[in-house]
Parts: C-alpha cells; structure tokens; sequence
C-alpha cells in the first residue's frame, strides 16, 4: 500500500491507472464471491467432509462471516484510497489553476508593456515626421 506522500507525487495518469486496478480487484473479488455462493448453493462445500448438516452450517457460517469481513474491509478500503485520490487530484488541480492564473497575468502584463511601447515608438515616429514635414516646407 502506498503511502500518502507517494500518491501525492503520482501523476494524474498514474493515480487513475491505481483506481483501474482497484477496481478490477473489486470485480475479480466479486467474481470469486459468486462463485463461493454458486458452491454453498448446489451443498458442494464441507458437507461431503462433515458429519452432520449442522457442523456443516456451523463451518460455512465462519467462512461467510469471515469472507463477508474481509470484503468489507476491502470495499472500506477502496473507498478512502478513492477519497485520497480525490483529495489529491482536487489539490494538483488548484495548484495548477492557480499556475495558469499566474502565467495569464503575466502575459497579460508583458501585452500591456510592449503595447505601451509600440505607442510611444509610433508616438515618436508621428513626431519626427511633423518635425521633417515643418523643415521641408520652409
């Protein structure tokens, strides 16, 4: 199990790769559950092995309760990695946000720079030609 500051370093792609996984583990997990059941179902688990239906009962009541208990703990599992996936992608997307704002003003303010003084070249231009228009008509 990886750790929160390793999750935090994953890239997007990555993080989303481990929620496939983890989902593809619930499906598998799922997959073998109905199996287990499609067994109690046709009476093919223990009772060949036990004496009686009731030491049947007995043992199958302690795999189901102990497989029921680890599927829990794995639902309960995949939903705080889910959540930490969120938590994290929600961060790496605000400080991304908050980048692009950063690079926006910043082009915003270098636009403004250069248009100022591509007027006052023009501006200067203007002048100079008034100026050689002035000398020329003398």
């Amino acid at each position: 199990m990886m750790e929160h500051k390793d999750l935090k370093k994953l890239k997007r792609t990555d993080l989303l790769e481990i929620l496939l996984q983890q989902n593809r583990e619930i499906e598998r997990l799922k997959q073998e559950l109905e199996r287990v059941e499609e067994q109690l179902a046709s009476r093919k688990i223990l009772i060949a092995e036990s004496g009686s239906i009731a030491e049947a009962a007995l043992s199958l009541n302690g795999v189901f309760t102990a497989a029921q208990l680890a599927c829990e703990q794995y639902v309960e599992n995949v939903k705080q990695r889910s959540q930490q996936q969120e938590e994290i992608c929600a961060e790496m997307e605000r400080v991304t946000r908050a980048k692009c704002d950063r690079m926006i003003a910043d082009a915003q303010k270098q636009a403004d720079l250069h248009w100022t003084q591509v007027e006052e070249k023009i501006k200067q231009m203007l002048d100079e030609s008034e100026d050689l228009k002035k000398l020329l008509s003398r």
